[in-house]
């Protein structure tokens, strides 16, 4: 897959291409819905692409710090598209000077550029500068050079329209399932394992703690049951294990700073360095101060039944991936 982030216009490109955009934040059914739609279209010398902006508009336009975080990061973007057979993936600088552009600079510097022949959106798109892009004028734009415009109406699940605010709602509470409903597959934040005190070696239960996740939408401190893949080169995994995954400020060890760390099971094998895939499964427990080390370890001890039992593993045996992306 190609990937290229665009600074003042759009590449030339060497081939047509059918072209979904929007944030695409989390890749989620109803993101996956219109990637859906933009492969209907495709003819055999066009190219699925996609189109993204960067950092988040949401943050751009407003400064709320919750979107200064995505589910899914540049690299989890990069990795799903790839997965999805995405030919193309660029990402817009969603600067103050491309938020100045008029509608018709937009689609002439970053639509007509890549040869686009068939755009596709979610009902909500807006462009241009203060959102004066419609859906009606994108396809006003495109009759006059040369593409139309497809539009998928939202994905419901229970009746409400799947959204990355509803899963970002999920995961600030713990509920990891819920989420992993809306998205298709289990929350993922991938991270270098780091050296940390290494307490968790000295009560029997060695954990990888995970570094460079300050991109990542976090959620709700607690203990949960995780699959874990150590991640290699081309995003392909060497190894997999179930896990238990703490999540949050370790107040037994008085710990500060929000920590994601986890326990693999029935594994055994150097990870500093290593790049970990972490998928959230299951909530277990709240996150809890302890008396002591030792009650500590016989609670670590429990978790790793109840995360067995979850997920349906006994002792030694091999892990399964849980779910596909």
């Amino acid at each position: 897959m190609k990937f290229i982030v665009m600074e003042g216009q759009a590449p030339a490109s060497t081939a047509p291409q059918v072209l979904a955009i929007g944030k695409f934040d989390g890749v989620h059914l109803g993101h996956r819905a219109i990637l859906n739609a933009a492969r209907g279209l495709l003819t055999p010398e066009e190219w699925l692409a996609v189109m993204s902006f960067e950092p988040h508009p949401t943050y751009a336009l407003t400064g709320n710090p919750e979107y200064a975080r995505w589910l899914t990061p540049r690299r989890e973007r990069v990795r799903l598209f790839t997965e999805l057979g995405v030919d193309a993936f660029y990402v817009a600088r969603f600067d103050r000077a491309f938020q100045q552009l008029e509608p018709a600079a937009f689609v002439d510097g970053y639509l007509v550029p890549l040869r686009v022949r068939h755009v596709v959106v979610g009902p909500d798109f807006r462009f241009g500068r203060g959102g004066q892009g419609t859906v009606d004028v994108l396809r006003d734009l495109g009759r006059e050079r040369g593409f139309d415009v497809q539009v998928v109406q939202p994905v419901e699940e229970h009746g409400h329209k799947i959204s990355s605010s509803r899963i970002r709602e999920h995961l600030r509470e713990g509920r990891v399932e819920a989420a992993q409903a809306l998205l298709g597959r289990p929350y993922v934040v991938s991270g270098e394992v780091v050296h940390g005190d290494k307490r968790g070696r000295t009560i029997g239960f060695p954990t990888a703690n995970l570094g460079g996740i300050d991109a990542y939408v976090l959620p709700k401190a607690g203990v949960y049951a995780a699959f874990v893949e150590v991640e290699e080169a081309h995003h392909t995994c060497s190894a997999h294990a179930f896990g238990v995954l703490n999540a949050g400020y370790r107040p037994t060890v008085d710990g500060r700073a929000f920590q994601l760390e986890v326990h693999l099971l029935d594994f055994d094998g150097d990870l500093y360095g290593k790049t970990l895939r972490v998928s959230f499964l299951r909530r277990i427990r709240d996150e809890t101060k302890f008396e002591s080390l030792e009650a500590l370890k016989a609670q670590i001890a429990r978790d790793c039944e109840v995360a067995r039992a979850l997920v349906g593993l006994s002792s030694g045996a091999q892990a399964e991936r849980p779910l596909s992306t």
